[in-house]
């Protein structure tokens, strides 16, 4: 009886109180079995009076509701986002550490199928992208850590580009699907300069310019991503932006620069090479037709295959056209002059 009145079914949490021994009717006369079936019940009534008002409900304790509900963020900034995608994220040096699964490298650098994990690392937001009026993607830069919890960002490591899509469900907004390796680009723990480019009246496209030097010999490249309501895919992976040797070899500046004294002062016995080129994505006019993306490239160089110092000097003023086609971006017309190294 006392669990219809302490515990009914679906109440979820409110303790049943306990049981005395049970009365032994066989041994006892009717009257005392109906006096000590009164006393019992008076007692478990007590009993379930003190249960009820020990044990705080729900409401009282200030606890979310039996049915679970998802976390949801009442507005689109970074801060009110991150922490949805990584408990216990906040916006400091010392507590932007998450747990995404991450895949380990292979010997190319390349993300080894199967192999994600949850590893620990620094997570930072780069971009907040509303894509629709109900959904919105944070993008992250995340570095994993080493086992001392040191960011790995040494001059080769790069870093891995993480999307969260969200959506709006009343009004807050709520994670609806996670990509916490998009891809790994870049150097020195990070994967460049971001931007968000409309390519189409609904449509928009990611892309990151990352580059670097050794030895005096720098080079920049360029990847993009395209953002959809249902996540983050590649649509041009690695296209070589920008080189130049003018550091690796004193007299390239100046014999690319011209004159009888550069020629003087020698050079390499191969190019010499100083071209930088400038991306712009094209807005199309429909949704099913993408914009081109226009790389200029200005720069000079020397004929390859001969000393630079004898060599005549190219100036270099090219273009190529990336048309959309089959879901990403391919070379149309035009050619790339920037030297591989």
């Amino acid at each position: 009886m006392c669990d219809a009145v302490c515990a009914p079914n679906g109440s979820g949490g409110i303790p049943r109180p306990t049981r005395g021994a049970p009365h032994n009717r066989a041994m006892r006369p009717l009257a005392i079995a109906h006096a000590g079936a009164a006393l019992s019940l008076a007692l478990l009534l007590a009993a379930c009076s003190r249960e009820e008002a020990a044990t705080p409900s729900v409401a009282a304790a200030g606890q979310a509701a039996p049915q679970k509900t998802a976390a949801r963020s009442p507005s689109l900034r970074r801060q009110d986002l991150m922490p949805l995608a990584f408990p216990g994220w906040q916006d400091s040096d010392t507590a932007r550490v998450g747990q995404p699964a991450l895949p380990e490298l292979g010997d190319d650098s390349r993300p080894v199928p199967g192999s994600a994990k949850p590893t620990a690392a620094r997570v930072t937001p780069r971009e907040v992208v509303r894509l629709s009026d109900s959904r919105a993607v944070l993008l992250t830069e995340t570095v994993p850590l080493d086992g001392q919890g040191h960011p790995l960002d040494a001059h080769v490591a790069g870093a891995w580009l993480g999307a969260y899509v969200f959506e709006r469900q009343g009004e807050g907004w709520v994670l609806a699907q996670r990509q916490d390796a998009v891809d790994y680009l870049g150097f020195m723990g990070s994967f460049g300069e971001t931007t968000v480019h409309r390519v189409a009246p609904t449509r928009l496209v990611l892309s990151a310019t990352y580059g670097s030097c050794w030895q005096g010999y720098c080079g920049s490249w360029l990847s993009a991503w395209e953002l959809q309501p249902g996540g983050v895919r590649k649509v041009l992976d690695g296209v070589a932006l920008s080189a130049s040797n003018t550091g690796a070899q004193e007299a390239c500046e100046a014999i690319l620069a011209g004159g009888r004294r550069a020629r003087a002062a020698g050079g390499p016995r191969d190019a010499c090479y100083d071209i930088e080129g400038t991306p712009r994505f094209v807005q199309g006019v429909r949704d099913d037709a993408p914009g081109a993306l226009n790389l200029s490239f200005r720069g000079a160089r020397t004929a390859e295959g001969r000393p630079a110092a004898r060599s005549r000097v190219t100036r270099v003023d090219e273009r190529a056209v990336y048309v959309w086609r089959d879901g990403g971006y391919v070379l149309e017309s035009g050619r790339n002059p920037v030297p591989a190294f």
